[in-house]
């Protein structure tokens, strides 16, 4: 009887187009992921502790400073685009491309005229103003490939192009990570591996470009290049700014929550002892890297059956949520358990201090799938302020709190502050989220 209940199970999600998506996306990131893992293992074993935790900390600097060219905005789009792609509405879809081109435009020019300003707050904070100027070379390199990626994976997604979207996420990971590691190889240390990143950008800058040509050639839905820079200079701003605004916002949010621990974490400890916390928080990140996949198709799956049956929108929320929750447990118990091994294997002898850090993040690890549906779930019945009130609410309370574990208990404060910080987000979000879909509308 089990047997068979299996084999039912395993039919129906072969039949389900979401499922096969989600396997093709989880296989092709989860490998591109892998490559990038691999090639961070290198040149942590190349940079060592004290160099590793100085290209950290220049790595969360330039996060947050680039959060407004983040995913936020592509994901944003990638809601209203699933609607007027389903819809055939070629007018529309225009507007909304070039706005999404527009918005990056001005973002960009925002966040390379902060990042300026980065090696004196790297100063600041650090002690280290060269910290500042490694940021601000990831920050140019994030800015030029935000412009036709964007496109090409809102487009590739929207489409249902699930093994393109795949081949472009691979690139742009393995790319950038591989260039940084022939730099880093190369004798170039900290500079080499943020210039790896910016000749990675250059290159998917390029592509990205072709490929979003390619696609309009078939689909003709998609305005070509010129005509996009056309409409991106006429197209209204104000038009789709507040729900794109509100929606980048909340996306950048996670953004927000996974960069910031290793920024603060770098304010009263060494750049050795970051370099500990940093790998821990990313080995544990890497075992959940199965949902990034998950999350990525909700954002086009929930506004669909939003549309088409609200009925079952409380139902599979519920049940995506409740099977991630499972799967992470399993996959943090797991990673915690080969992690001395992992550890000594990978990363060298010097690069053990992390362990006790990766067992110390498990209640993290283990909560966290329980909120791989909460970010579209909140676009998709337009509720996103609520979210980013609760984010807020957490961070204000938290980043103070955070400070004070850190200052007195070191990277155990940071691993503390991280489980607080995700666990109360997550439970409280799907807890709202539950009963506002179960209500009546």
């Amino acid at each position: 009887m089990l047997l068979k209940t299996v084999e039912n199970k395993i039919s129906y999600f072969r039949q389900r187009s979401f499922v096969k998506n989600v396997a093709t996306l989880q296989i092709g990131s989860f490998g591109g992921t892998i490559v990038q893992a691999v090639i961070g293992i290198v040149i942590a074993r190349l940079l060592q502790p004290e160099l590793l935790g100085i290209y950290s900390l220049a790595f969360g600097l330039a996060a947050i400073t680039s959060l407004i060219i983040g995913m936020g905005i592509q994901e944003a789009v990638s809601s209203l685009l699933g609607r007027t792609y389903a819809q055939k509405d070629r007018t529309e879809t225009e507007n909304i491309l070039g706005f999404m081109f527009k918005i990056t435009f001005f973002a960009a020019l925002i966040v390379l005229v902060f990042s300026t300003f980065l090696p004196s707050i790297s100063g600041k904070l650090y002690g280290n103003s060269l910290i500042g100027i490694y940021a601000s070379i990831i920050v140019v390199a994030v800015v030029l490939s935000s412009f036709f990626f964007t496109l090409a994976y809102s487009a590739f997604q929207v489409t249902g192009r699930i093994k393109s979207l795949t081949y472009l996420i691979v690139a742009d990971q393995s790319l950038r990570s591989g260039l940084s590691l022939v730099l880093v190889i190369a004798g170039f240390g900290v500079l080499g591996a943020v210039s790896g990143h910016l000749a990675g950008a250059i290159i998917i800058f390029i592509s990205s470009a072709l490929l979003f040509r390619n696609l309009r050639a078939r689909d003709l839905i998609f305005p070509g290049l010129r005509r996009l820079i056309i409409s991106a200079r006429s197209v209204s701003i104000k038009k789709y700014f507040g729900f794109t605004f509100w929606v980048a916002l909340d996306r950048n949010m996670g953004n927000l929550f996974m960069a910031l621990p290793v920024i603060l974490t770098g304010i009263y400890v060494t750049a050795s002892e970051v370099s500990f916390f940093r790998l821990a928080f990313g080995y544990v990140n890497l075992a959940l890297s199965l949902f990034g996949p998950i999350s990525v198709l909700l954002n086009v799956e929930f506004p669909k059956l939003q549309i088409e049956n609200r009925e079952k929108l409380a139902e599979n929320f519920k049940r995506v949520s409740l099977y991630s929750l499972a799967l992470s447990v399993f996959l943090t118990v797991a990673a915690v358990i080969v992690s001395p091994v992992a550890f000594k294997i990978f990363y060298g002898e010097n690069y053990l201090p992390s362990v006790p850090y990766v067992a110390g993040l498990i209640v993290y690890g283990a909560l966290y799938g329980i909120g791989v549906g909460l970010g579209p779930m909140w676009r998709a019945i337009n509720r996103v302020k609520v979210s980013i009130v609760i984010n807020l609410v957490i961070l204000g309370a938290g980043i103070p709190l955070g400070l004070w574990l850190i200052k007195n208990h070191g990277l155990w404060g940071s691993v503390i502050m991280v489980t607080l910080w995700f666990t109360v987000s997550h439970l409280t979000s799907f807890i709202y989220l539950s009963r506002k879909l179960n209500s009546k509308p």
